[in-house]
This record gives C-alpha cells, structure tokens and sequence, in this order.
C-alpha cells in the first residue's frame, strides 16, 4: 500500500486506550447473550498453495517464496447503533469502541500501517460532524479503496458476501473516492447503485440504527475465494465485442509513480514478440476484464492494474517486473489462484531518487534478461 491512507496521528491528548478492541471476538466476547448484536462466520473456501515463480534469479525474495494455507477469520458482523469515524472508516461500538481489526490505518508518510496505540480513531476530537442512518447499514471501509488493487480485494468481495448471503441494508457506508467511474462501474457489476452509498469524511462520525460489517479480506489473506467472487460477478460483464490483443505490456507511463525508466525500449523489444502497448487508463472496467481475459501473455511492471489478473484463463503467462528493493507478492498470489504461467524478474534502481520510498522509485529493465525471461516462457519472435 503505498501513500493510500493519510490520517496521521491526532494532537488531541483525550486518548481511551481502553476504548477499544482488538478483533472482533473481543468484541463478541463483551456483549450480552440476549442483544442483536452478533457475529456469524463465513466460510471463506478452500485452502490456498502458491508455488515458487519462474525466474532467471538466482535469490528469489522470501515474500515469493512456495506455501500453503488455509483461509480463516471470515465473519459478518451486526452491530446495533454502531459507528464509522474518519475518513478512512474506522468502526466503532455504540459505547465508541474502536474494533481494531475493521479499522485498519496506512500512513502514507511512513510508508506503513499504523498500530493499535498509533491508530488515529483513539486520539479524535470530541466535537465531530455527525450524520443519522435509519436503518441497517453495511459497512464496506477500507483505508486504500482508491488504489484499484484494494478497492477490487478490499472492498467488492466482502459486498460479494453480503450478496450471496442476501443480507438486506438501506445504505451502503464506504470512503470518498476521486476514482468514481471505476466505483460506479464495478457497484454496478455487482448490482448496487451509487445512489445508496454514503461517504465517510475527516472526523465525521456516522451512526445507524444497525451496521452489518463483513470481515476485512487483508485479515484472511487475501483467499482464493475472493478471486473466484470477483470472477463470478465481473466476468459476465465483460465488453466481449472488444478486439483486444492476445499479448500486451501493461504500461505505466500515465502512472505518478514505479514507472520503468527505459520503457520506450522496452516496448519495442517487446513489440518484436507481438506484444501491444496499453494503458490500463484509457480502457473502462468491463474492457479491461475482456483484456486480460482474452490475453495469452502479460509482461507488466509491479502496479494496481494487474489486479485484473484474477480475470485471466488458467494458463496464461505473466512476467511481473518488480523494483529490486520493492517486491509485494500480491499478483503472484492472484496468479497461483488462477493457476497462471507465473515469471518474474527484478528492474533496477535507476539512482534518480536515493532518498525516496523504493515502492515510487521509477526503475531500470534489463533488456537481456527481460529477453531471456521471455524465451525460457517459450515465446519467440514474431516471424518477419
């Protein structure tokens, strides 16, 4: 997560740390057996094996590294006059306890997420904007939901429970986005309208008559399932009268951030192997499923677009180029979920920026080994 979330810590010195609770069980645990409060497990499917990339490097990073695990912690929890504080969303008990494992907090800054004694919701003001909801409100908050990447593994599976177990809500509680139209787009992949949801907003305090809040998808480790969820209600709104290209390079020249330094080169070395340039920015939602579900090849830098992955036919190669100080296993996740032909290799630090985060470095790409990577993959060159 990279500067998604910015509620830095208060300067308010009326902090409770009693005034909240660790994960939800804590919670569960304190309220009495006779209330309409709950919290209903949801089984979030089978167990996840994810196998070592394909590679040319000789040290492979330790998040990339082969395991297995089976996906725990998925819950639906109703809370009766509860809360939702901040911007980012935090969720709170009708006493004002903040529920820690709901309310997760980035600092852009920092470049990391807050801790408990850090999270901002224990030092907010007293006096706060507050809005009244009659009614059940599902709460869907997640602090990165303008990144694309957490807005489709964050926020869109848990409405997927909520759809599948037909839970009924007036309203729909989620972050300010400045993205709207890949939001309205999804939403409505997923049959809910904009005209439901309610935005959250710097030190506003949201109250309803009940809030139902599934469990965060982070805090399972981002399951098979909520790949399988994801395909289940957005591939059917692909645009299939699309022509898109078989092989595409994913770039981020349009990007602010992480973009590949030599990329003109590297595109026309790639354009020898019938690989066409996109940016993912030109393309609505249900183009960009149809593009990655009717790729054969994907050579990408590491970015937000390749959540689009999860819409991809098992079988279908990808080379992901990280940063070699920047390396997040979350598109290898979603490729071993979809038993994608997986390669990586690593870009280099191109010395324009030594002071900055290493995941908004812009970086080099060896085009040798981005060559060799291809042809182990077993693609060769256009014939001529």
């Amino acid at each position: 997560m990279n500067d998604i979330c910015n509620n830095a810590k208060s300067t308010h010195t009326n902090s409770d740390k009693s005034g909240f609770y660790r994960d939800i069980w804590e919670w569960k645990a304190s309220i009495s057996s006779v209330s309409d409060d709950k919290v209903s497990p949801f089984d979030l499917g089978e167990a996840a094996k994810y196998e070592i990339p394909k590679t040319l490097e000789t040290e492979i990073h330790r998040y990339l590294m082969p395991y297995s695990v089976h996906p725990e912690g998925g819950y639906v929890a109703y809370i009766s006059n509860g809360r939702v504080w901040g911007t980012s969303g935090s969720v709170l008990t009708s006493d004002e306890k903040l529920i820690f494992d709901l309310s997760p907090e980035y600092d852009g800054r920092l470049n990391r997420m807050l801790t408990l004694e850090e999270h901002p919701a224990l030092y907010r003001s007293k006096i706060q904007e507050q809005h009244y909801l009659r009614g059940t409100s599902a709460v869907l908050t997640f602090c990165g939901s303008h990144n694309y990447f957490h807005w489709l593994y964050d926020v869109l599976p848990r409405l997927g429970m909520l759809q599948i177990l037909n839970i009924p809500f007036q309203s729909l509680i989620m972050n300010p986005n400045p993205y709207a139209t890949f939001v309205e787009e999804t939403l409505l992949m997923f049959g809910v309208s904009e005209s439901c949801v309610i935005r959250t907003g710097d030190n506003r305090e949201i109250q309803a008559d009940r809030l139902v809040v599934p469990s965060l998808m982070m805090n399972s480790h981002y399951p098979p399932w909520a790949t399988s969820v994801l395909r289940m209600f957005m591939l059917p709104g692909r645009d299939t009268t699309l022509h898109s290209p078989e092989r595409i390079f994913i770039s981020r020249s349009k990007a602010s951030a992480r973009r590949i330094a030599n990329e003109g080169e590297v595109i026309r070395l790639l354009e020898a192997y019938g690989f066409v340039s996109v940016c993912l920015e030109d393309w609505s939602i249900a183009q960009q499923v149809q593009l990655f579900a009717s790729s054969k090849a994907i050579v990408s830098p590491h970015g937000a677009g390749l959540a689009n992955l999860a819409f991809c036919m098992k079988g279908t190669l990808v080379v992901e180029i990280f940063h070699i100080r920047h390396v997040v296993p979350t598109y290898w996740m979603i490729s071993n979920h979809n038993k994608l032909d997986y390669y990586m290799m690593y870009g280099q630090d191109d010395g324009t920026s030594p002071d900055r985060f290493s995941g908004l470095e812009d970086f080099t790409v060896d085009l040798n080994r981005l060559v060799q990577t291809i042809r182990i993959a077993g693609l060769n060159k256009l014939d001529t």
